[in-house]
């Protein structure tokens, strides 16, 4: 599959002083689409965005290819390795969408040659079926190779790919494509697009569990601080038995869900990600409200105490949208701030994004 390029916004920043954390969190403060790739000897690893959220990744290395969670675990941290480059790439939003969907897309027509059809006739074709998905067009002999883009029909964006590695995008792209299939041939192979692979692994996984075990710690820590040692873990059990019927594997006798000693176990084989993180966020948000409830202070002690959680986890987070699903705990909060000291300024967003360099460079320099 070729990416097109698209706008580029930042392009072959070196991995050894690049923050891919901060990057990432500042284009989502920005709402931005398209795609951020990192790139080693023989790997490539492409995140692809939607206003600032991860929807899906593909990543080669050497002949092997992942897609989804595991592959966004695995590129960003390979991004945070040294001697490699990350880029980022606007796109339009159908654009990004279609990527996305076709990382695990199926065959639909498969070698077809320009013996039996030509391209405009296969696109023709593509058109009364309202295709989405893509054509990969292998060029015979060393004319390099192309991909056409659909969606419902529509031939959004085609790309050219050079032996050389040159790429054309774009009405240039297609002209290029279209000429040379007929000039020196060509095999056409019709990918369908699969929609449910924007949506990434729906399984509870480690990652998962540690991080709201992580949220349930603070959470413990906070409240048990103004209100007493155990207050929290009492309300919570409470709680978890109110809403067994709701979420039955919440259920205290089942055993599924177990909170003890700061420690969560989690042994739910049928729930899917989506039921387990609505349950448990439900849970937490009506024990958070009770304790506010007796102390309006704590909002700002819980805020305080989760930010660097927020800050570590902020990909998984956002992907699990928890500042929607539960705002007292990870949605933005206004906490008053004294007034900058003399001499100091507000962080522009230019200034913010400046910090992407800057960790990595006190760290090699000390």
């Amino acid at each position: 599959m070729v990416i097109p390029k698209g706008k580029v916004i930042h392009e072959d920043l070196s991995t050894s002083y690049t923050d891919i954390d901060e990057l990432l969190r500042d284009l989502r403060q920005n709402s931005f689409t398209g795609y951020c790739q990192v790139n080693f000897w023989e790997y490539r690893g492409t995140l692809f965005l939607d206003r600032g959220r991860i929807i899906n990744a593909f990543e080669e290395a050497g002949s092997a290819h992942t897609i989804g969670d595991r592959a966004i675990r695995s590129i960003l941290a390979k991004a945070k390795q040294k001697d490699g480059t990350v880029s980022v790439f606007q796109l339009q939003d159908e654009m990004v969408a279609t990527l996305a969907s076709v990382l695990n897309s199926k065959v639909k027509y498969r070698d077809l040659t320009t013996e039996l059809t030509s391209l405009e006739k296969l696109i023709s074709k593509l058109k009364k079926e309202e295709h989405s998905g893509y054509v990969e067009v292998l060029l015979n002999g060393d004319n390099g190779d192309g991909c056409i883009y659909f969606q419902d029909g529509r031939a959004m964006e085609s790309v050219f790919r050079a032996v050389d590695g040159e790429m054309i995008s774009g009405p240039s792209g297609f002209k290029k494509i279209l000429g040379l299939s007929t000039e020196v041939g060509a095999v056409f192979n019709v990918f369908e697009s699969d929609l449910s692979s924007i949506v990434v692994d729906s399984s509870v996984s480690d990652e998962v569990i540690q991080l709201f075990q992580n949220t349930l710690n603070v959470l413990e820590e906070s409240v048990d601080a103004k209100l007493g040692t155990g207050k929290f873990a009492d309300e919570f059990k409470r709680r978890l038995a109110i809403n067994a019927n709701k979420y039955l594997f919440l259920d205290p006798f089942a055993g599924e869900f177990v909170y003890k000693e700061k420690t969560l176990s989690f042994e739910g084989e049928d729930t899917t990600l989506e039921d387990f993180t609505i349950g448990v966020c439900d849970v937490i948000s009506q024990t958070v409200e009770h304790f506010k409830q007796k102390d309006e202070t704590l909002l700002d002690a819980i805020c305080s105490g989760i930010q660097p959680l927020k800050e570590d986890r902020m990909q998984l987070i956002d992907r699990l949208k928890l500042d929607m699903k539960m705002p007292s705990v990870f949605g933005d909060r206004v906490v008053a701030e004294s007034a900058p000291k003399e001499g100091e300024e507000k962080e522009s967003k230019g200034g913010r994004l400046s910090r992407l360099f800057k960790r990595k460079k006190s760290s090699e320099e000390a």
